[in-house]
């Protein structure tokens, strides 16, 4: 095949040069609509079920909640107007909104907004989300009117981040007793979009709310349409057919930043990219071994060539996005230090070793883990590389410890709620592993009681200066046990039209609609 890549780079150039003579703002744009082309379909549009970050865009524009993210996620008034914490942390009371409808006409306040939490937190019929919420949330109760209050047996420092999360969005609770689990294709809430209809395998339609609460978008139309293949998203971006682009990979921004049509947003994202290893299984179980394999990549060139510069080496087990981040350290690349610890360690040259990546998903994922495979087998180890379909993956790298033969697998973590709580208490504290008959996100098998005692302080802890300390020195254990391959964060890159203003870019990997508006051309 190599025969014919001088060819494909000519045609490639010629496609880029043709949409660019062919190309140009279009006058004739109808201002009205906004076009999504994202890269699979919706699951549920029910806030507590969605679980991935398409149909969380999607649900962000019909709902609201108590407290609301901003570009940079700090908390901020959304249906809630003021909140307070009682000094021992166990009673918080959220002041609501007053004067505000769900789109089925039917009034917000305490009542709608118990429904939506009690619902949560019911066990015999639970959301997949309702492990955010039960554990902390004993009662809810409506004080009055436009006042809700929630206890808790023991405070939890991440409140306010959990509440923001989508899966706490406020929906009306005529429309769920109608509709019930037909409410994910007929969503009310009381946000700046209304939905009107979704044709499974094409595209989600909503109109803008004339009443909604806050202000009033001023796009009358949006439109998110599945377009699984990225070339294809990336032809209707510059036809203009479409006018957001998700889910760009590094290799394709110089050429759409090079079209009239199409401009480039470039930001960090909350998620980070690592090989995690299995702790429990020798030699994983040898810190010595871990930090060699962390010494053996030159992870710097892995951002530069193969993510084309869109990112950073990471220096720690949470990405700078996240409340509670702190800078700890990045094993620098040095294959004489990882090949001095896999002698300490007792590894013997040709020591095979098992390396899984899924076949597609994450960018680049292929070109990585070729790539660290081939810098492990430069230290001396024999490795077995082997991708998997992602249905196939997810599974095989969820299995029990004592059903698994995972020894290191590529994987990817964006912590929803933009806490430092979310991001490591379900990926390392020892209660999280995969056990028969119950998941878990521990997939590497990770156990420190240091570990342990510090996340579940600062699960309790109110005061949010001193969760930050906490966090720092679980950050520091984590990094110096190395559980993982640490690797790197990846920039959110987001393609849209020449013309399109204000669209909301939040860390989360997720991209709203409802401030933007047309230039007059």
């Amino acid at each position: 095949m190599k025969k014919y890549r001088p060819f494909m780079f000519i045609m490639a150039a010629v496609i880029t040069l043709v949409f660019a003579a062919c190309g140009g703002p279009d006058s004739t744009i109808d201002r009205d609509v906004l076009i999504f082309a994202i890269h699979n379909e919706p699951d549920r549009l029910d806030p507590p079920n969605q679980t991935d970050n398409t149909t969380e865009d999607i649900v962000r524009h019909i709902f609201n909640n108590l407290v609301e993210f901003d570009e940079y996620l700090n908390h901020i008034p959304g249906l809630a107007v003021s909140w307070e914490v009682s000094e021992d942390g166990l009673t918080w009371i959220f002041r609501l909104r007053e004067g505000v409808t769900f789109h089925d006409g039917t009034p917000f306040n305490a009542d709608a907004v118990k429904y939506t939490l009690d619902r949560m937190m019911d066990l015999e019929k639970p959301t997949r989300r309702t492990s955010l919420y039960e554990p902390f949330i004993d009662k809810v109760e409506a004080v009055d009117e436009y006042t809700i209050s929630i206890y808790s047996e023991k405070p939890f420092g991440p409140m306010l981040a959990h509440m923001a999360h989508a899966a706490g969005a406020i929906i009306s609770p005529t429309a769920y007793k109608k509709s019930g689990e037909d409410f994910s294709r007929n969503p009310v809430g009381t946000g700046p979009y209304k939905f009107v209809s979704w044709t499974a395998g094409d595209r989600v339609v909503l109109e803008r709310n004339d009443d909604y609460w806050g202000t009033k978008p001023k796009i009358k139309r949006i439109e998110f349409i599945s377009v699984p293949e990225t070339s294809s998203r990336m032809i209707m971006l510059q036809n203009r057919e479409a006018h957001v682009a998700l889910n760009i990979a590094p290799h394709d921004v110089e050429m759409l930043e090079a079209h009239p049509n199409v401009q480039i947003s470039n930001k960090p994202a909350n998620g980070w990219y690592y090989f995690g290893f299995n702790n429990q299984k020798p030699p994983y179980n040898d810190v010595r071994f871990r930090r060699a394999l962390n010494y053996a990549v030159d992870k710097k060139k892995l951002v530069d060539v193969l993510l084309k510069g869109y990112g950073r080496v990471s220096d720690s087990l949470l990405a700078p996005a996240n409340w509670g981040y702190a800078p700890i350290f990045s094993y620098p690349y040095d294959p004489e230090k990882a090949r001095e610890l896999l002698k300490e360690a007792g590894i013997t040259e040709g020591f095979k070793v098992k390396l899984w990546s899924p076949s597609g998903r994450y960018t680049a994922v292929v070109e990585v883990s070729g790539a660290v495979a081939g810098y492990l087998r430069d230290v001396g180890l024999d490795v077995e590389y082997q991708t998997y379909e992602w249905g196939h993956y997810i599974d095989i790298i969820s299995n029990p410890l004592e059903e698994t033969e995972r020894e290191m697998f590529y994987i990817a973590h964006a912590p929803s709620t933009g806490d430092a709580d979310w991001g490591i208490r379900p990926m390392y504290h020892s209660e999280e592993w995969p056990m028969p008959g119950k998941s878990g996100n521990n997939r590497y098998f990770y156990s420190n009681p240091r570990a342990d005692a510090l996340i579940e302080q600062g699960m309790v802890t109110a005061n949010q200066d001193k969760r930050k300390e906490i966090y720092e020195e679980l950050q520091r254990i984590l990094v110096e046990d190395a559980p993982v391959l640490m690797l790197y964060e990846i920039n959110q890159i987001i393609a849209y039209s020449t013309g399109l203003n204000d669209l909301t870019i939040s860390p989360l990997g997720l991209v709203f609609g409802y401030n933007a508006y047309w230039s007059e051309q």
